[in-house]
């Protein structure tokens, strides 16, 4: 009998959220706030959930279960991603908890030598079944990798440093958001000239972000942030909503970026510039206006197995 843990990485997507449905590039940050899986088999309790509701239920293992090709496990399961909620309020955060419960499960249950190609291909397989076919995977990719990635839909990642000069915070809206809603929402829309606008945006946002220089950085992401607010207006997805679109004009008179994180309506978001003081009064200003400086560093371990008996 053997009893397992398991841990994954929720994940932050810096530029080609909608373009990467189309193969243009993503950029993909996991961050320090992991799901965590525990398998006992010696166990007689059932299935405990613990975190955000919905990114935990037995829906997600059973999917996990049916990729595997293995038996539901009746007992000594718990599920934990008590860290991907605000603390005060328990509302989701927005950092990608299912796809990081999915690649730390399929971590817990597949062969342990499993390598991280083998478990990504599982765990998309399975998150793919439970999100009814919509996504990338780029959260998936995130989360079983770790680390920063570049991430093109059907690929495997690549691997990216930060740049030199480039400084960032994460602010969370306090405003939960759906990810798979303005994803079917899309799927609804008639094609757009700024959707392969935005494709082409992302594209430069990532070879600009593989050369590493800050400052054209920072001018490819505001004609790439330019490019999302247009195909937000024509796919009406409210990408900008929930006090994104004033953070975003406040910060264009700075000298510094600011975008949703991701499917954006809500949850998460990022600033970034050369400037750490006008990064600073930002996120300050950011505060005054009901936004949560979130508490994330880059997490360079991916789905990993944290410890194991039997």
């Amino acid at each position: 009998m053997r009893i397992i843990t398991t841990s994954a990485p929720g994940k932050l997507v810096l530029s080609g959220e909608y373009a990467v449905l189309d193969g243009a590039p993503a950029i993909s940050m996991a961050v320090n706030r992991r799901a965590l899986v525990t398998v006992d088999e010696t166990a007689t309790e059932p299935l405990r959930s613990i975190g955000v509701a919905g990114a935990c239920d037995q829906s997600l293992l059973q999917c996990v279960c049916r990729v595997l090709d293995i038996g539901l496990p009746k007992s000594g399961v718990v599920l934990d991603t008590s860290r991907f909620s605000d603390a005060t309020s328990g509302a989701k955060l927005g950092i990608g908890s299912s796809a990081a419960l999915a690649a730390a499960l399929v971590r817990a249950l597949a062969d342990r030598q499993a390598n991280d190609e083998q478990v990504f291909r599982l765990a998309l397989a399975a998150h793919h079944e439970f999100q009814q076919g919509s996504g990338s995977g780029v959260d998936v990719a995130t989360s079983v990798f770790g680390g920063l990635i570049g991430y093109c839909r059907d690929s495997m990642p690549t691997r990216l440093n930060w740049p030199d000069e480039l400084h960032s915070a994460f602010l969370w809206s306090g405003v939960p958001a759906s990810t798979t809603a303005k994803l079917s929402l899309l799927s609804k829309k008639d094609a757009s000239a700024s959707r392969n606008e935005l494709a082409g945006a992302a594209r430069a946002v990532f070879d600009s972000w593989r050369e590493g220089h800050a400052d054209a950085v920072l001018d490819v992401l505001r004609s790439y942030v330019t490019a999302l607010k247009q195909f937000d207006v024509d796919h009406a997805l409210g990408i900008f909503d929930a006090g994104h679109d004033a953070l975003t004009e406040t910060a264009k008179s700075s000298g510094i970026v600011y975008k949703p994180c991701g499917a954006g309506g809500g949850d998460v978001g990022v600033v970034v510039g050369s400037d750490a003081a006008a990064v600073s009064r930002f996120t300050r200003n950011a505060s005054n206006r009901g936004f949560q400086l979130l508490d994330v560093q880059i997490d360079e371990r991916g789905a990993v197995i944290d410890g194991a008996t039997g």
